[in-house]
């Protein structure tokens, strides 16, 4: 929206579109326990440039405009440009991922109109572990475990017992950083290793919980979580080589050259029965919504030994590379990329306040499963 209060329409639009450059300060480890991330934290660059082309063809007046250090940076720019609209996809600052909600903050005092999330849900989500406590609280189904911050904190072997496998996952990095093959643990000794190689080399807690056998969804949620669409994909991990658990590792989403690069999303209706399906697009929304969700959302959702679904990650703001999985969900009910990025920028507003209460306590009972407007 304009200073005055009224839509223009897309074609008239400025807009700002925001992205973080701090990866170019970073070099790749050369630390065979330090886990990989640059090409994580570099690809948004490239998504940046190819959303403003999509944009500048639709008729907006778009400029990329990166920042790197803090969002100060950007009051000057987006004021001579007098955007009309920014499509926020920073990340990180200063290299630091946990000050993401930033630049949200700063365009609500700003009072521009932004795409996805609002600042208080992008740092809710940067903690796993508080995410999965909140869940729970709400009785949304997630993997039960715990959260280690100290070697000290391990629980006594006892409380393991008949519980192998595990999952061993960083707390707070997205992008599945720290997620290997080595994730998932069969046995005390390997836990403790696991655990041991996060801690040090990654900041935040470390999450243990139990191994969720069954199969792998991902539900988009767009453009908005109460109205939008709710898509699921599934992933395919049939191209895996023997003895390779199928997860999805860093490896699966960023190093072609890797055997689990190969895993694809494909779409979850061709493979699943209705009543499974709604469950578990009813769950992935509810999910987001108890969060506070009030952008768009990939929420990956995980089946038990009973074949129940149960959240294993939130993810505001998702990746929107053409090729991820956020893309891919789009395209399977007839929404291609630029549709998308149109979507995502018309659905472009203020955020915080403007969740109704009762989304803010919504359980997947309460909540329908999905709305298709498109």
């Amino acid at each position: 929206m304009d200073r005055s209060g009224e839509p223009p329409s897309l074609g008239a639009l400025k807009v700002a579109v925001v992205y973080n450059t701090d990866f170019q300060t970073l070099e790749e480890s050369q630390n065979e326990d330090e886990p990989p991330s640059l090409e994580a934290n570099a690809e948004v660059a490239v998504t940046a440039q190819r959303i403003a082309s999509i944009l500048n063809a639709c008729g907006c007046e778009t400029v990329a405009v990166q920042v790197q250090q803090s969002p100060a940076e950007l009051s000057p720019i987006l004021a001579e440009l007098k955007a009309d609209a920014v499509f926020n996809l920073v990340e990180s600052l200063s290299n630091d991922a946990t000050r993401e909600p930033e630049v949200p903050a700063l365009l609500e005092r700003l009072r521009i109109p932004y795409t996805g999330n609002g600042p208080n849900v992008l740092h809710l989500a940067q903690d796993k572990a508080k995410v999965k406590s909140l869940l729970e609280a709400h009785c949304i189904p997630v993997a039960p475990g715990w959260s280690i911050s100290r070697m000290k904190d391990f629980p006594k072997a006892a409380e393991l017992k008949g519980q192998y496998p595990l999952f061993v996952k960083p707390a707070r990095a997205d992008a599945s950083i720290g997620i290997d093959q080595n994730s998932v643990v069969y046995n005390r000794k390997q836990l403790l290793n696991r655990v041991e190689r996060l801690l040090d080399h990654i900041d935040g807690p470390v999450i243990v919980e139990a191994y969720l056998p069954g199969r792998e969804f991902n539900v988009a949620l767009f453009p908005n979580p109460f109205t939008g669409a709710a898509v699921a994909t599934e992933i395919d991990f049939s191209c895996y080589p023997d003895g390779y658990a199928p997860i999805v590792t860093y490896n699966c989403k960023w190093t072609p050259e890797s055997p689990e690069y190969l895993a694809r999303s494909r779409p979850a209706a061709d493979t699943t029965s209705p009543a499974l399906l709604v469950d578990v697009q009813r769950t992935a929304r509810a999910a987001f919504l108890a969060l506070g969700g009030n952008g768009y959302a990939r929420v990956d959702i995980r089946l038990d030994s009973h074949g129940r679904p149960r959240v294993i990650d939130v993810n505001p703001n998702p990746d929107l590379d053409p090729e991820a999985g956020f893309a891919i969900a789009a395209r399977s009910v007839g929404i291609d990329y630029s549709e998308l990025v149109l979507l995502l920028t018309r659905e472009a507003s203020l955020k915080e306040g403007h969740v109704p209460a009762p989304y803010t306590t919504a359980r997947p009972r309460s909540v329908s499963a999905f709305s298709t407007p498109y």
